[in-house]
């Protein structure tokens, strides 16, 4: 199959090392396809750099319009209204195919009063959204919503038995250190249960980049805790498989309600490693409750307790979720995810 050039619009960081999910995203979906149709048929437009990029995107895009048939943009929700107001202005007059995939689960309630913004989005060929929760939203005002979940080139972790359980339960978490992903709350309902205890029952590894405004509440944070929680740097995307597979489970205590298919989780399946997550709204649409992980009510750490309590009382059931893990990281991979994209391509 063969298709015309294809420019992509998104976060490639201008060559910097970046951990996110809005720039990881956007490379594994471009190596994807210059590895399908060749290097020289992908082009790029490198939407970071803040203020800069709002005199770049128009010159770069305008320039580009020509040379491709197809457009695929990925913006984050502060890029979307002006890169959707650079569309409208150009669409009556290019026949060029624009596909919108999009990063995270915001967008549904993130339109609801722009009004604007929910007209010109009619003019794309097509909305890949990441989860069926999204999905059924959109779909009773848009005809063009197609499902295509977050994606990870990895190599999943292959095992005959069952790694045994070992002491203290090694916990950890492995996404962005901020305030919003939960990661105080979780560590106090562990400090909690190791006290109760009266010995260190749980230990928790934070993995991941440190947001720049939440740098000084992190430094002060991980300073009053105890040894058993440790801050261990962040890992490069295709390490990630190789940390992960050392550990019991991975904790996703987010207070983003709208998150959409985390790329933590994906990295968490490959290593066979299962899930314990607060319940955000697309969490079934990733998480198999009770097969590839566990759930407590969004924003419950008492209740995200007693789930600890009860897996520490009876940890092999957390132990016999992960061939299901792995089972389900085959979901997220490139080449079946992104067919679904392909097959929208003039």
């Amino acid at each position: 199959m063969t298709k015309g050039k294809i420019c992509i619009v998104g976060h490639f960081g201008q060559d910097k090392l970046l951990l996110n999910g809005q720039t990881i995203k956007t490379e594994v979906l471009t190596g994807f396809l210059e590895e399908k149709f060749g290097p020289d048929q992908i082009l790029r437009i490198d939407t970071s750099g803040g203020w800069n990029a709002l005199y770049r995107i128009p010159y770069h895009l305008f320039g580009k319009i020509r040379k491709c048939d197809n457009f695929i943009i990925l913006p984050a929700y502060k890029g979307l209204r002006y890169i959707m107001f650079l569309i409208a202005v150009i669409h009556p007059f290019t026949m060029t195919k624009f596909h919108y995939a999009v990063i995270g689960g915001w967008l549904p309630s993130f339109i609801e009063k722009r009004y604007f913004l929910s007209r010109w989005l009619h003019l794309l060929d097509g909305i890949y959204v990441e989860t069926v929760t999204m999905k059924k939203a959109l779909e009773c005002n848009y005809k063009n919503i197609y499902l295509m979940p977050n994606s990870k080139k990895l190599n999943p972790v292959s095992f005959t038995n069952i790694p045994p359980l070992q002491y203290p339960i090694k916990l950890c978490t492995f996404s962005r250190v901020m305030k919003g992903k939960g990661l105080a709350e979780a560590a106090e309902v562990i400090c909690r249960i190791n006290n109760k205890q009266g010995q260190t029952v749980f230990k928790l590894d934070i993995y991941g980049p440190i947001w720049p405004s939440d740098q000084e509440w992190f430094t002060s944070f991980i300073a009053s805790c105890p040894d058993y929680i440790q801050y261990k740097g962040f890992v490069e995307s295709d390490k990630s498989v190789s940390v992960l597979k050392d550990y019991f489970m991975l904790l996703f205590p987010t207070r983003f309600y709208t998150e959409g298919v985390p790329g933590t989780i994906i990295d968490a399946y490959a290593a066979g490693l299962p899930v314990l997550a607060s319940r955000w709204e697309s969490f079934s649409d990733v998480i198999e409750d009770g097969k590839t992980g566990l759930g407590f009510a969004f924003d419950d750490f008492n209740m995200m307790e007693r789930v600890l309590e009860k897996i520490q009382s009876n940890p092999h059931v957390v132990l016999a979720m992960k061939k299901d893990c792995l089972r389900k990281a085959s979901e997220f991979s490139p080449e079946k995810v992104f067919s679904t994209l392909i097959d929208h391509l003039s």
